[in-house]
């Protein structure tokens, strides 16, 4: 009788430790195949998925940390970012051939603007609307005596 009970909490050990191994398995799963530098911080994970699932929506976004201009990429150690904050963390298509940039897991500005335009639009804001708030935000900031955008 004694070996029944042994084998039933035998039972539920195995049991127990398998079901620890299959939250744990779930808690740190990956299921928009992001890069490993995307999982660094729970906001660069955040940013990266939401390009992932939007990409359309940040097209077009001014990046503000300098990557798009031809010296700002040179010290970026990047390429020119073109189509704005959304080619700070895709070079091309990502859903389509595309790979994924490092530059926005390393950039604050970058992950951090890209998650600022995702609470606008959960807001209801346009695209115009968004652009123009990062816009505005970054030309009242100053570096020096130089604003990132020029007045005008």
């Amino acid at each position: 009788m004694e070996n029944k009970y042994n084998y039933l909490w035998i039972g539920i050990l195995l049991a127990s430790v398998i079901g620890g191994i299959f939250l744990i398995k779930v808690a740190y799963a990956n299921p928009l195949n992001l890069p490993d530098y995307a999982l660094l911080k729970p906001e660069i994970k955040e940013a990266y998925g939401f390009v992932k699932m939007n990409q359309e929506m940040l097209n077009g976004l001014p990046c503000n940390c300098g990557c798009s201009t031809p010296d700002g990429a040179e010290t970026h150690g990047s390429r020119v970012h073109s189509r704005g904050l959304l080619d700070c963390f895709v070079d091309g298509d990502i859903n389509n051939g595309g790979k994924w940039d490092q530059h926005a897991s390393e950039c604050g500005l970058c992950y951090e603007d890209a998650l600022e335009a995702k609470n606008l639009y959960s807001e209801g804001k346009s695209k115009e609307e968004i652009s123009d708030y990062l816009i505005k935000k970054y030309s009242e900031l100053k570096f020096s005596e130089e604003t990132v955008y020029k007045n005008e």
